[in-house]
């Protein structure tokens, strides 16, 4: 049934520095050790005369690919709840629907493999003795779907796309290369030295798809991906081909993949179930239980302790009400988290810290508050000088409607504003005006969300308050840049770890933003769809997928 492989472990730390990537593991284990190579301090025993600790753990493998093995041929169509794509800049600001497409056209620098290890992508293999200078060796014998050779100055053209303030690059992107300086040794070899260690570096360059602003053509796409660009129709489909030149050798299986864009929930359930489309990226929390009972439809879900998805509220704190920030503590306590909780039907778990619980940077004492305490809330708002008995600040909040439970999320976040003296005014848009109000313009009040940071902690406090969707909070706050800037800056884990708590400590008393609890989700396949993986943020593996006939 499902082929989601995953490991038990409750931290995930940057151990790539000095590794060679290697290939997937084989979908037949059922159960094997993982040796991981952390770079340590010189005190530590060395072992092989090599300076490292020696981590084993185990991974659980699930439901093995049926022996059959794998078809080739076929068109699989998948439904994506959205309007639209926003396009294929990948140097831009994007959504998880973008992704989605993009790793299909485009491969990333390097990649978490299926048992959530670093592994090469289009960077083959590097070196760092030191997470301040990196050598890289691009993966040789790759071309783009026109015929040409990868080669180390395309790196270097997307490196100077994403630096340049006019490409509309985003923060999250910019903040990767900004500080480095960058130089190719020959066709093939990319030296990036950074002024402080970067320990954080791979796990961004795992969300880094590589595509050629030289010549980018956002009516024809290139890239070196499983599948080439056919067609894409507005606000109706994307139509991709196999690439037969991929270097991944044997895959894709599939000839055709079309994604489809259907926002509405009911409508994508429809069509599964009468095989108009293969898999929904995204299964609506009321129809999980109904279509794990239908033995035509399978149900895949990224297991929870890797799963970083997180409903997200936003406020502009560089304006009234929410610049002051007694006003922001008051919304922290104010909010239900309980009551949203019942509202997507047992599935997800409380959370107010951007950071995982399972993480080795997580900080139970940091003050986020799970719990609704009024009282308090109440208290704040008399401090920030309104009362809280009556009607003393009007706002409006954004949300957008591709996933139902937005609605009732934000009616709870309504109703518990509501009792302190915020009137709250729900605007509901469509996924893509939302991106352009809230991330481009920064022109809202309150805006919801979700967020699906990457793994390591540095993603999941600066996604939050500082790149992308954070940068449109307009929170501003040294001590925070401070620790957060610390924390990647060194290999140390224990000083990763205490630069981490702080910062967690500094957002919980400023209270730009709050989380409003995990975000289950879950995918969706037909019967007949093979080998359905769902990535830990929650793209689906379609150059490994393929059709039973």
């Amino acid at each position: 049934m499902r082929n989601q492989k995953f490991a038990l472990v409750s931290i995930i730390v940057i151990v790539g520095m000095l590794l060679v990537a290697c290939a997937p593991a084989t979908p037949q284990v059922v159960e094997k050790e993982v040796i991981r190579t952390v770079v340590v301090e010189k005190e530590v025993p060395v072992e092989k005369k090599v300076v490292e600790t020696v981590i084993v753990e185990k991974v659980v493998i699930a439901t093995p690919v049926p022996s059959a093995g794998p078809v080739y041929g076929g068109s699989l169509v998948a439904a994506l709840g959205a309007q639209d794509t926003q396009g294929f800049k990948t140097w831009g600001d994007s959504t998880g629907i973008d992704w989605e497409i993009w790793s299909q056209v485009y491969d990333t620098f390097v990649q978490y493999d299926d048992d959530y290890n670093i592994e090469g992508r289009l960077f083959e293999s590097w070196e760092s003795p030191d997470a301040k200078t990196w050598t890289f060796h691009v993966r040789k014998g790759v071309k783009w779907h026109d015929g040409v050779e990868l080669t180390a100055q395309h790196f270097m053209d997307y490196f100077e796309a994403a630096l340049d303030p006019a490409s509309g690059a985003s923060t999250e992107t910019a903040d990767l290369y900004k500080d480095a300086k960058i130089e190719k040794l020959d066709d093939y070899t990319i030296k990036m030295v950074y002024p402080e260690p970067d320990a954080a570096l791979l796990d961004g360059f795992a969300a880094q798809w590589l595509s050629r602003p030289k010549d980018f053509n956002p009516e024809k796409p290139i890239g070196t991906g499983p599948f080439k660009f056919v067609e894409w129709k507005r606000n109706q489909y994307v139509k991709l081909a196999r690439n037969p030149d991929y270097w991944r050798d044997n895959l894709p299986y599939l000839d055709q993949l079309t994604f489809m864009f259907v926002p509405d929930p009911s409508t994508q359930k429809a069509m599964l179930l009468s095989g108009e489309v293969h898999t929904l990226k995204r299964v609506g929390l009321p129809d999980v239980q109904e279509l794990e009972k239908n033995k035509d439809i399978q149900i895949v879900k990224t297991p929870d302790e890797f799963n970083v998805g997180e409903w997200y509220l936003l406020m502009k704190c560089s304006a009234p009400p929410f610049d002051n920030v007694k006003v922001r503590q008051a919304v922290a306590y104010a909010l239900d988290r309980e009551a949203m909780l019942e509202t997507t039907f047992g599935y997800g778990w409380l959370k107010a810290n951007p950071v995982a619980s399972g993480s080795w940077a997580y900080n139970p004492n940091a003050g986020f508050p799970e719990k609704q305490d009024l009282e308090k809330a109440k208290a704040l708002m008399k401090e920030a000088g309104f009362d809280p008995s009556k009607t003393a600040i009007k706002t409006k909040l954004f949300y957008w409607k591709e996933w139902p439970e937005n609605l009732q999320i934000c009616q709870i976040v309504q109703a518990n504003l509501a009792e302190i003296g915020i009137e709250v005014e729900l605007q509901l848009l469509e996924i893509m005006q939302w991106v352009q109000a809230v991330i481009y313009d920064h022109n809202f009040e309150m805006a919801l969300t979700a967020l699906a940071p990457r793994f390591d902690p540095n993603d999941q406090l600066g996604n939050c308050y500082v790149t992308d969707d954070g940068s449109a909070l307009e929170w501003k706050n040294e001590e925070f840049m401070k620790y957060w800037m610390a924390g990647r800056q060194t290999t140390d884990l224990g000083k990763r770890k205490e630069a981490y708590f702080k910062a967690q400590e500094i957002a919980a008393q400023e209270a730009p933003c709050q989380i409003l609890n995990g975000t289950p989700n879950f995918s969706a396949a037909r019967a007949e769809v093979q080998n359905v993986i769902r990535y830990y943020r929650g793209m689906l593996w379609y150059e490994e997928m393929w059709l039973k006939k």
